[in-house]
């Protein structure tokens, strides 16, 4: 098995550095990582089904099915949580304020429901679209066929604007 790691308090210290010298580099870093992981998270929303899973989704209500959009974020820094430092965020989220994409896509991840509704509920969904480890039901199974493009995607980006600092530094 190969997996990928980052210094990341190395990244951590590069970052700082290339926003004292020059903060448009970031700004170039942010814009091309939207840019080219943007294919990738449309692919992934692309995964989520139109109509809603469940005919009570189909409404205006809180839980309403809505399409979804997919976003690409960069986030130099630590996570609360683990320490970690975040390099480029895919997320997708529904179009509408309302929660029913969210609620579908993890519902059964970390209980099998609390009341009888949501046993009901988290049962109908696991009839149609099966829950993919914990991860997701829509987007989780498409994410890690990505994975290793997106990966690889993000490490050339950085290292494309980490060796133009460098030219611009050594003159």
């Amino acid at each position: 098995m190969i997996t990928t790691s980052i210094d990341q308090q190395g990244l951590r210290e590069a970052l700082r550095e290339l926003k004292q010298l020059d903060e448009n580099a970031i700004k170039d870093l942010r814009a091309r990582l939207r840019t080219d992981l943007g294919p990738a998270a449309s692919t992934i929303a692309g995964s989520v089904p139109v109509e809603p899973p469940l005919s009570g989704m189909n409404n205006a209500g809180r839980l309403a099915w809505s399409a979804v959009r997919p976003s690409v974020s960069f986030t130099p820094g630590k996570s609360k949580k683990t320490g970690n430092s975040f390099l480029a965020t895919i997320k997708i989220t529904g179009k509408s304020k309302k929660g029913g994409f969210e609620m579908a896509e993890l519902a059964g991840s970390r209980s099998k429901g609390v009341t009888a509704s949501g046993r009901a509920m988290i049962r109908g969904l696991n009839a149609r679209y099966p829950m993919v480890k914990r991860g997701g039901r829509f987007t989780y199974a498409k994410f890690r066929e990505l994975r290793p493009q997106i990966v690889k995607v993000a490490i050339g980006i950085i290292k494309d604007t980490t060796d133009k600092v460098n030219k611009r530094l050594v003159r």
